[in-house]
Protein backbone atom coordinates (compact mmCIF):
# COMPACT_ATOMS: atom_id res chain seq x y z
CA UNK A 1 0.00 0.00 0.00
CA UNK A 2 1.30 3.54 -0.69
CA UNK A 3 2.90 4.94 2.44
CA UNK A 4 0.63 7.99 2.45
CA UNK A 5 -2.67 6.09 2.19
CA UNK A 6 -4.99 6.61 5.14
CA UNK A 7 -6.57 3.42 6.43
CA UNK A 8 -10.04 4.17 7.78
CA UNK A 9 -10.68 1.12 9.91
CA UNK A 10 -14.22 0.13 10.86
CA UNK A 11 -15.31 0.65 14.43
CA UNK A 12 -17.38 -1.77 16.48
CA UNK A 13 -20.97 -1.47 15.24
CA UNK A 14 -22.49 -2.02 18.69
CA UNK A 15 -20.88 1.17 19.98
CA UNK A 16 -22.61 3.37 17.43
CA UNK A 17 -25.92 5.10 18.13
CA UNK A 18 -28.72 4.04 15.85
CA UNK A 19 -29.57 6.31 12.96
CA UNK A 20 -33.32 6.64 12.42
CA UNK A 21 -34.58 6.09 8.90
CA UNK A 22 -35.76 9.14 6.99
CA UNK A 23 -33.66 11.46 9.13
CA UNK A 24 -33.74 15.23 8.61
CA UNK A 25 -32.11 16.15 5.29
CA UNK A 26 -28.40 16.96 5.38
CA UNK A 27 -28.02 20.25 3.47
CA UNK A 28 -24.23 20.44 3.84
CA UNK A 29 -23.54 18.14 0.90
CA UNK A 30 -25.12 17.24 -2.40
CA UNK A 31 -23.76 14.07 -4.00
CA UNK A 32 -24.08 13.10 -7.63
CA UNK A 33 -23.30 9.38 -7.97
CA UNK A 34 -21.99 8.20 -11.33
CA UNK A 35 -21.74 4.58 -12.49
CA UNK A 36 -21.04 3.42 -16.04
CA UNK A 37 -21.51 -0.37 -15.83
CA UNK A 38 -24.21 -1.79 -18.15
CA UNK A 39 -24.96 -4.60 -15.67
CA UNK A 40 -25.49 -5.13 -11.95
CA UNK A 41 -22.33 -6.63 -10.45
CA UNK A 42 -20.57 -6.45 -7.11
CA UNK A 43 -19.49 -2.83 -7.57
CA UNK A 44 -23.05 -1.79 -8.36
CA UNK A 45 -24.42 -3.71 -5.38
CA UNK A 46 -21.88 -1.98 -3.12
CA UNK A 47 -22.99 1.41 -4.45
CA UNK A 48 -26.65 0.50 -4.11
CA UNK A 49 -26.28 -0.28 -0.42
CA UNK A 50 -24.28 2.92 0.19
CA UNK A 51 -27.00 4.99 -1.52
CA UNK A 52 -29.58 3.16 0.59
CA UNK A 53 -27.83 4.05 3.84
CA UNK A 54 -27.16 7.69 2.94
CA UNK A 55 -30.72 8.16 1.66
CA UNK A 56 -32.05 6.90 4.99
CA UNK A 57 -29.84 9.51 6.68
CA UNK A 58 -31.33 12.33 4.61
CA UNK A 59 -28.36 13.07 2.35
CA UNK A 60 -29.29 14.94 -0.84
CA UNK A 61 -28.25 12.90 -3.86
CA UNK A 62 -28.92 12.03 -7.47
CA UNK A 63 -27.76 9.16 -9.64
CA UNK A 64 -26.38 8.89 -13.17
CA UNK A 65 -26.08 5.23 -14.16
CA UNK A 66 -26.07 2.73 -17.02
CA UNK A 67 -27.34 -0.19 -14.91
CA UNK A 68 -30.82 -0.75 -16.37
CA UNK A 69 -31.20 -4.26 -14.89
CA UNK A 70 -34.38 -5.07 -12.96
CA UNK A 71 -33.59 -4.26 -9.33
CA UNK A 72 -30.39 -2.53 -10.47
CA UNK A 73 -29.11 0.92 -9.64
CA UNK A 74 -31.59 2.95 -11.69
CA UNK A 75 -34.56 0.80 -10.71
CA UNK A 76 -33.68 0.85 -7.01
CA UNK A 77 -33.03 4.60 -6.92
CA UNK A 78 -36.34 5.34 -8.64
CA UNK A 79 -38.17 3.21 -6.09
CA UNK A 80 -36.57 5.33 -3.37
CA UNK A 81 -37.80 8.49 -5.06
CA UNK A 82 -34.32 9.67 -6.04
CA UNK A 83 -33.83 11.66 -9.24
CA UNK A 84 -32.02 9.49 -11.79
CA UNK A 85 -30.36 10.17 -15.14
CA UNK A 86 -30.06 7.11 -17.37
CA UNK A 87 -27.06 6.73 -19.67
CA UNK A 88 -26.03 3.98 -22.06
CA UNK A 89 -22.48 2.66 -21.88
CA UNK A 90 -20.71 -0.55 -22.72
CA UNK A 91 -18.19 -2.50 -20.63
CA UNK A 92 -15.14 -1.30 -22.54
CA UNK A 93 -12.46 -3.98 -23.03
CA UNK A 94 -8.83 -2.90 -22.66
CA UNK A 95 -8.04 -2.95 -26.39
CA UNK A 96 -8.47 -0.82 -29.51
CA UNK A 97 -12.12 -1.83 -29.87
CA UNK A 98 -12.77 -0.88 -26.25
CA UNK A 99 -11.14 2.50 -26.75
CA UNK A 100 -13.38 3.17 -29.74
CA UNK A 101 -16.45 2.14 -27.72
CA UNK A 102 -15.38 4.41 -24.86
CA UNK A 103 -14.98 7.44 -27.14
CA UNK A 104 -18.44 6.86 -28.62
CA UNK A 105 -20.09 6.26 -25.24
CA UNK A 106 -18.39 9.20 -23.58
CA UNK A 107 -19.59 11.52 -26.32
CA UNK A 108 -23.16 10.24 -25.86
CA UNK A 109 -23.06 10.48 -22.05
CA UNK A 110 -21.43 13.91 -21.70
CA UNK A 111 -24.55 15.98 -22.29
CA UNK A 112 -26.56 13.94 -19.76
CA UNK A 113 -23.87 14.23 -17.09
CA UNK A 114 -23.45 17.95 -17.81
CA UNK A 115 -27.19 18.56 -17.48
CA UNK A 116 -27.30 16.65 -14.19
CA UNK A 117 -24.40 18.69 -12.80
CA UNK A 118 -25.94 21.98 -13.96
CA UNK A 119 -29.39 21.20 -12.51
CA UNK A 120 -28.29 19.60 -9.22
CA UNK A 121 -25.14 21.67 -8.51
CA UNK A 122 -23.49 18.87 -6.50
CA UNK A 123 -20.78 19.57 -3.95
CA UNK A 124 -19.39 16.08 -4.64
CA UNK A 125 -19.34 13.88 -7.73
CA UNK A 126 -18.81 10.26 -6.72
CA UNK A 127 -17.45 8.10 -9.56
CA UNK A 128 -18.10 4.44 -8.81
CA UNK A 129 -14.90 2.94 -10.22
CA UNK A 130 -12.26 3.97 -12.71
CA UNK A 131 -14.52 3.43 -15.71
CA UNK A 132 -17.06 5.89 -14.36
CA UNK A 133 -14.28 8.41 -13.63
CA UNK A 134 -13.19 8.15 -17.28
CA UNK A 135 -16.45 9.86 -18.26
CA UNK A 136 -15.54 12.99 -16.27
CA UNK A 137 -13.52 16.01 -17.31
CA UNK A 138 -12.50 19.25 -15.55
CA UNK A 139 -15.14 21.08 -17.61
CA UNK A 140 -17.90 18.73 -16.42
CA UNK A 141 -17.13 18.73 -12.71
CA UNK A 142 -17.28 22.53 -12.31
CA UNK A 143 -16.75 23.38 -8.63
CA UNK A 144 -17.55 19.94 -7.24
CA UNK A 145 -15.04 17.75 -5.44
CA UNK A 146 -14.47 14.42 -7.18
CA UNK A 147 -14.36 11.14 -5.28
CA UNK A 148 -13.20 8.08 -7.20
CA UNK A 149 -14.37 4.94 -5.40
CA UNK A 150 -11.75 2.54 -6.71
CA UNK A 151 -12.94 -1.07 -6.75
CA UNK A 152 -10.54 -2.35 -9.42
CA UNK A 153 -7.34 -4.24 -8.77
CA UNK A 154 -6.41 -4.39 -12.43
CA UNK A 155 -6.44 -1.34 -14.68
CA UNK A 156 -4.74 -0.24 -17.90
CA UNK A 157 -1.19 0.93 -17.22
CA UNK A 158 -1.06 4.61 -16.39
CA UNK A 159 -4.83 5.13 -16.08
CA UNK A 160 -4.69 5.99 -12.37
CA UNK A 161 -1.98 8.56 -13.05
CA UNK A 162 -4.02 10.14 -15.86
CA UNK A 163 -7.12 10.40 -13.66
CA UNK A 164 -5.07 11.77 -10.76
CA UNK A 165 -3.69 14.59 -12.91
CA UNK A 166 -6.91 15.27 -14.79
CA UNK A 167 -9.42 15.28 -11.93
CA UNK A 168 -7.38 15.91 -8.73
CA UNK A 169 -9.66 13.46 -6.95
CA UNK A 170 -10.05 12.11 -3.46
CA UNK A 171 -9.63 8.35 -3.95
CA UNK A 172 -11.34 5.74 -1.80
CA UNK A 173 -9.82 2.28 -2.31
CA UNK A 174 -11.77 -0.74 -1.09
CA UNK A 175 -8.59 -2.53 -0.02
CA UNK A 176 -4.91 -1.93 0.46
CA UNK A 177 -4.21 -3.98 -2.66
CA UNK A 178 -6.40 -1.64 -4.72
CA UNK A 179 -4.68 1.43 -3.22
CA UNK A 180 -1.30 0.40 -4.62
CA UNK A 181 -1.89 1.95 -8.03
CA UNK A 182 -2.35 5.51 -6.70
CA UNK A 183 1.29 6.37 -5.95
CA UNK A 184 1.02 9.67 -7.89
CA UNK A 185 -1.67 11.14 -5.63
CA UNK A 186 -0.65 13.96 -3.27
CA UNK A 187 -0.56 13.06 0.45
CA UNK A 188 -3.96 12.97 2.09
CA UNK A 189 -5.87 12.25 -1.13
CA UNK A 190 -6.04 8.46 -0.72
CA UNK A 191 -7.81 6.38 1.91
CA UNK A 192 -8.82 2.74 2.30
CA UNK A 193 -12.44 2.12 3.29
CA UNK A 194 -13.66 -1.51 3.06
CA UNK A 195 -17.02 -2.31 1.51
CA UNK A 196 -20.12 -2.35 3.71
CA UNK A 197 -22.95 -4.89 3.85
CA UNK A 198 -26.51 -4.97 5.12
CA UNK A 199 -25.72 -7.93 7.35
CA UNK A 200 -29.22 -8.36 8.75
CA UNK A 201 -30.73 -8.58 5.26
CA UNK A 202 -28.07 -11.06 4.18
CA UNK A 203 -28.59 -13.24 7.25
CA UNK A 204 -32.34 -13.39 6.51
CA UNK A 205 -31.84 -14.71 2.97
CA UNK A 206 -33.77 -17.96 2.41
CA UNK A 207 -31.73 -20.70 0.72
CA UNK A 208 -32.36 -21.62 -2.89
CA UNK A 209 -33.97 -24.98 -3.56
CA UNK A 210 -31.42 -27.36 -5.08
CA UNK A 211 -31.98 -30.70 -6.83
CA UNK A 212 -29.51 -32.39 -4.49
CA UNK A 213 -30.24 -35.22 -2.03
CA UNK A 214 -31.11 -34.21 1.51
CA UNK A 215 -27.76 -35.49 2.82
CA UNK A 216 -25.70 -33.60 0.23
CA UNK A 217 -22.71 -31.55 1.35
CA UNK A 218 -22.59 -28.55 -0.96
CA UNK A 219 -19.57 -26.47 -1.98
CA UNK A 220 -20.27 -23.34 -4.03
CA UNK A 221 -18.35 -20.81 -6.07
CA UNK A 222 -20.29 -17.60 -6.80
CA UNK A 223 -18.49 -15.64 -9.50
CA UNK A 224 -19.39 -14.35 -12.93
CA UNK A 225 -17.68 -16.03 -15.87
CA UNK A 226 -14.50 -13.97 -16.11
CA UNK A 227 -11.18 -15.72 -16.68
CA UNK A 228 -9.41 -14.40 -13.56
CA UNK A 229 -12.14 -15.84 -11.30
CA UNK A 230 -10.49 -19.26 -11.90
CA UNK A 231 -13.59 -21.48 -12.09
CA UNK A 232 -11.50 -24.25 -13.65
CA UNK A 233 -9.39 -24.49 -10.50
CA UNK A 234 -12.62 -25.10 -8.61
CA UNK A 235 -13.65 -27.92 -10.93
CA UNK A 236 -10.23 -29.54 -10.68
CA UNK A 237 -10.36 -29.36 -6.88
CA UNK A 238 -13.87 -30.87 -6.82
CA UNK A 239 -12.66 -33.72 -9.03
CA UNK A 240 -10.03 -34.53 -6.39
CA UNK A 241 -12.38 -33.94 -3.47
CA UNK A 242 -15.21 -36.16 -4.69
CA UNK A 243 -13.18 -39.34 -4.16
CA UNK A 244 -14.85 -41.40 -1.42
CA UNK A 245 -17.39 -38.61 -0.81
CA UNK A 246 -20.66 -39.72 -2.46
CA UNK A 247 -22.62 -36.92 -0.73
CA UNK A 248 -20.46 -34.15 -2.21
CA UNK A 249 -22.18 -31.72 -4.57
CA UNK A 250 -20.99 -28.42 -6.07
CA UNK A 251 -22.63 -25.28 -7.44
CA UNK A 252 -21.13 -22.84 -9.91
CA UNK A 253 -23.25 -19.68 -9.71
CA UNK A 254 -22.37 -17.00 -12.23
CA UNK A 255 -23.40 -14.99 -15.27
CA UNK A 256 -21.87 -14.59 -18.72
CA UNK A 257 -21.61 -10.83 -19.18
CA UNK A 258 -20.41 -10.91 -22.79
CA UNK A 259 -19.23 -13.23 -25.56
CA UNK A 260 -16.00 -13.97 -23.72
CA UNK A 261 -18.07 -15.03 -20.72
CA UNK A 262 -20.24 -17.26 -22.88
CA UNK A 263 -17.14 -18.87 -24.38
CA UNK A 264 -15.68 -19.46 -20.92
CA UNK A 265 -18.93 -20.95 -19.64
CA UNK A 266 -19.08 -23.36 -22.58
CA UNK A 267 -15.47 -24.44 -21.95
CA UNK A 268 -16.18 -24.96 -18.24
CA UNK A 269 -19.16 -27.17 -19.05
CA UNK A 270 -16.96 -29.27 -21.35
CA UNK A 271 -14.24 -29.47 -18.69
CA UNK A 272 -16.83 -30.54 -16.14
CA UNK A 273 -17.85 -33.41 -18.44
CA UNK A 274 -14.23 -34.41 -19.07
CA UNK A 275 -13.67 -34.58 -15.31
CA UNK A 276 -16.72 -36.83 -14.91
CA UNK A 277 -18.51 -34.27 -12.73
CA UNK A 278 -21.83 -33.85 -14.53
CA UNK A 279 -23.65 -35.71 -11.74
CA UNK A 280 -21.92 -33.60 -9.07
CA UNK A 281 -21.81 -30.01 -10.38
CA UNK A 282 -24.81 -27.73 -10.92
CA UNK A 283 -24.33 -24.66 -13.12
CA UNK A 284 -26.68 -21.81 -12.16
CA UNK A 285 -26.51 -19.07 -14.80
CA UNK A 286 -29.98 -17.51 -14.75
CA UNK A 287 -30.41 -13.84 -13.77
CA UNK A 288 -30.97 -13.09 -10.12
CA UNK A 289 -29.01 -12.69 -6.90
CA UNK A 290 -26.33 -15.15 -5.85
CA UNK A 291 -27.20 -14.89 -2.16
CA UNK A 292 -29.85 -17.66 -2.07
CA UNK A 293 -27.31 -20.06 -3.57
CA UNK A 294 -24.70 -19.05 -1.02
CA UNK A 295 -27.34 -19.60 1.69
CA UNK A 296 -27.90 -23.11 0.31
CA UNK A 297 -24.24 -24.09 0.54
CA UNK A 298 -22.18 -25.66 3.30
CA UNK A 299 -18.84 -24.15 2.25
CA UNK A 300 -18.12 -21.22 -0.07
CA UNK A 301 -15.06 -21.28 -2.32
CA UNK A 302 -13.33 -18.31 -3.99
CA UNK A 303 -10.56 -19.12 -6.43
CA UNK A 304 -9.36 -15.72 -7.70
CA UNK A 305 -5.89 -14.55 -6.73
CA UNK A 306 -6.48 -11.01 -7.99
CA UNK A 307 -9.76 -10.16 -6.27
CA UNK A 308 -9.89 -6.50 -5.22
CA UNK A 309 -12.05 -7.29 -2.17
CA UNK A 310 -14.27 -10.38 -2.17
CA UNK A 311 -17.96 -9.56 -1.60
CA UNK A 312 -19.13 -13.18 -1.63
CA UNK A 313 -16.76 -14.01 1.23
CA UNK A 314 -18.46 -11.53 3.54
CA UNK A 315 -21.91 -12.61 2.37
CA UNK A 316 -21.07 -16.23 3.19
CA UNK A 317 -19.64 -15.31 6.59
CA UNK A 318 -22.74 -13.25 7.39
CA UNK A 319 -24.76 -16.41 6.66
CA UNK A 320 -22.58 -18.38 9.08
CA UNK A 321 -20.79 -20.32 6.33
CA UNK A 322 -17.07 -21.20 6.37
CA UNK A 323 -15.06 -20.11 3.35
CA UNK A 324 -12.02 -21.34 1.47
CA UNK A 325 -10.18 -18.80 -0.68
CA UNK A 326 -6.96 -18.63 -2.65
CA UNK A 327 -4.40 -16.29 -1.15
CA UNK A 328 -3.68 -12.91 -2.61
CA UNK A 329 -4.96 -9.34 -2.87
CA UNK A 330 -8.36 -8.71 -1.25
CA UNK A 331 -8.90 -12.28 -0.06
CA UNK A 332 -5.88 -12.18 2.22
CA UNK A 333 -6.94 -8.82 3.66
CA UNK A 334 -10.63 -9.61 4.16
CA UNK A 335 -10.01 -13.02 5.74
CA UNK A 336 -7.06 -12.12 7.96
CA UNK A 337 -7.50 -13.65 11.42
CA UNK A 338 -10.87 -15.20 10.53
CA UNK A 339 -11.38 -18.56 12.31
CA UNK A 340 -14.09 -19.53 9.83
CA UNK A 341 -11.85 -19.18 6.78
CA UNK A 342 -9.03 -21.13 5.20
CA UNK A 343 -6.59 -19.48 2.79
CA UNK A 344 -4.69 -21.76 0.43
CA UNK A 345 -2.47 -21.75 -2.63
CA UNK A 346 -4.12 -21.59 -6.08
CA UNK A 347 -3.47 -25.26 -6.72
CA UNK A 348 -6.15 -27.97 -7.09
CA UNK A 349 -4.56 -30.26 -4.50
CA UNK A 350 -4.17 -27.44 -1.95
CA UNK A 351 -7.73 -26.28 -2.56
CA UNK A 352 -9.10 -29.82 -2.22
CA UNK A 353 -7.23 -30.27 1.06
CA UNK A 354 -8.54 -26.96 2.42
CA UNK A 355 -12.11 -27.78 1.40
CA UNK A 356 -11.87 -31.28 2.88
CA UNK A 357 -11.19 -29.83 6.33
CA UNK A 358 -14.67 -28.30 6.28
CA UNK A 359 -16.53 -30.80 4.12
CA UNK A 360 -15.51 -33.77 6.31
CA UNK A 361 -16.19 -32.11 9.66
CA UNK A 362 -19.82 -31.17 10.23
CA UNK A 363 -19.21 -30.19 13.90
CA UNK A 364 -16.47 -27.80 12.78
CA UNK A 365 -18.82 -26.18 10.27
CA UNK A 366 -21.47 -25.74 12.92
CA UNK A 367 -18.97 -24.36 15.44
CA UNK A 368 -17.62 -21.88 12.86
CA UNK A 369 -20.99 -20.20 12.30
CA UNK A 370 -20.71 -17.79 15.23
CA UNK A 371 -17.15 -16.74 14.44
CA UNK A 372 -18.08 -16.31 10.77
CA UNK A 373 -20.89 -13.91 11.65
CA UNK A 374 -18.67 -12.08 14.13
CA UNK A 375 -16.00 -11.51 11.49
CA UNK A 376 -18.61 -10.21 9.04
CA UNK A 377 -19.59 -7.44 11.48
CA UNK A 378 -16.29 -5.72 10.64
CA UNK A 379 -17.90 -4.89 7.31
CA UNK A 380 -21.31 -3.59 8.35
CA UNK A 381 -23.13 -1.13 6.13
CA UNK A 382 -23.56 1.24 9.06
CA UNK A 383 -19.82 1.40 9.65
CA UNK A 384 -19.13 1.87 5.95
CA UNK A 385 -21.76 4.57 5.41
CA UNK A 386 -20.72 6.52 8.52
CA UNK A 387 -17.09 6.50 7.38
CA UNK A 388 -18.01 7.52 3.85
CA UNK A 389 -20.32 10.24 5.11
CA UNK A 390 -17.58 11.69 7.30
CA UNK A 391 -15.30 11.78 4.26
CA UNK A 392 -17.98 13.48 2.15
CA UNK A 393 -18.56 16.08 4.86
CA UNK A 394 -14.85 16.86 4.96
CA UNK A 395 -14.94 17.59 1.22
CA UNK A 396 -18.14 19.65 1.12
Amino acid sequence: MPHDATILLPVTPQRQPATPKHAMPDRTMRILFLDSAPFHGGAQESLRTLIQALHDQGVAMQLVAADHAPGGLLDDAQQRGLPVHAIRARHWPANASGLWQFVRDRRACTSIIAAAVADFAPTIIHANGLRAAMLLSPRLIRNAAVVIHDRDLQAPAGLAGVLARRLSPQVVAISGAVAQKWSLLPPGRLCVIPNGFDLAAIAATPPAITPFPADAIVVTIAADFIAWKNHRLFLDAIALLRQNRPALRAIIRGRARDRQGETLLAELRRHCTRQGLDDVVLFVTAPGPALPWIAATDVLAAMATAEPFGRTLIEALALGKPVVACTGAGHSEVLADCPAATLCAPDPAAIATALAQWVDDAPARAAAAASARAHATRYSLRTHSDTMRALFQSLS
